[in-house]
């Protein structure tokens, strides 16, 4: 994988691909906005003018709200989530950011088959508004509560009841994925986990990987980051499946606690001595 880090947006957005170069990454996550907020501010001409010339060269990941849940029983909240995802598919097209990673969202009371048919009939509506904007990625949850792609397959049959397959891509995330009880743990493991992943969403269509440890047990369906080779995945098997050539190409984000040097030592721990 390439190497990257979610950077902190402190001071300006144009700060996180500054701080990228500096430690040498070639890739990283960034939100273009409060993800805990609904309402955000328009990005100035100066602050889109000043990132897209120091984020040149870099594969840059957005981070959507945290908010947003299309399969929400509260319809408020659904269409304040499509407003959201628009704006933040409008930002990410202003900056040049190719590639917009999305939580699926929870059912609730619906049901799966029906929260599963909210979203994509959400995504068939808000994603061609913005043309040329970002793949959107759905990422894989733990599969706490009732939320939604906890499975691959749940992700998949989101993308293809879209009707829109060339505008979706996914992200995965190790600790999601030990969390839902896929073993990542070693070579053996990752290699299956690897032949999973090509089988059901096409190893083609993951544009990239959420890399973190976890402090939970695998099947535990809980989502808590740890710091590489300290958790209960182990860096053994993060470490095979970050040097999987079939994901040579694409970005492996550290997500693990700290600040952005402390995921920089990180995200060098997996990377294979020649």
């Amino acid at each position: 994988m390439i190497s990257g880090i979610h950077v902190s947006t402190a001071g300006g957005l144009h700060k996180a691909p500054i701080k990228l170069k500096e430690l040498g990454l070639s890739a990283g996550q960034i939100f273009t906005a409060n993800q805990r907020r609904w309402k955000n501010k328009e990005i100035s001409p100066s602050v889109k003018s000043e990132f897209l010339e120091v984020s040149q060269d870099l594969i840059i990941v957005s981070h959507a709200s945290y908010l947003i849940n299309f399969a929400s029983a509260n319809p408020e909240v659904v269409e304040k989530s499509y407003i959201a995802l628009r704006e933040e598919l409008d930002r990410c097209k202003e900056l040049g950011i190719g590639y917009l990673v999305m939580h699926p969202g929870a059912h609730q009371k619906a049901g799966l088959e029906k929260g599963i048919e909210m979203i994509s009939s959400a995504l068939r509506r808000v994603l061609p508004e913005v043309s040329g904007g970002p793949l959107l990625l759905l990422e894989n949850t733990a599969g706490a509560g009732t939320t939604i792609g906890t499975s691959l397959e749940e992700l998949a049959v989101i993308r293809e009841c879209s009707e829109l397959p060339e505008l979706i891509g996914y992200c995965i995330d190790t600790a999601h994925a030990h969390g839902a009880g896929y073993k990542i743990s070693d070579t053996e493991t990752v290699s299956v986990f690897v032949e999973q992943i090509d089988s059901v969403l096409g190893c083609s269509n993951v544009k990239a990987f959420h890399m973190n440890d976890s402090k939970v047990e695998c099947d535990s369906h809980r989502d808590r980051h740890e710091h590489f080779g300290e958790g209960t995945i182990g860096l053994n098997g993060l470490r095979s499946l970050f040097n999987a050539p079939r994901f040579a190409a694409t970005p492996g984000i550290a997500e693990t606690p700290g600040n952005d040097d402390d995921r920089a030592i990180d995200i060098r721990k997996l990377v294979e001595e020649k």
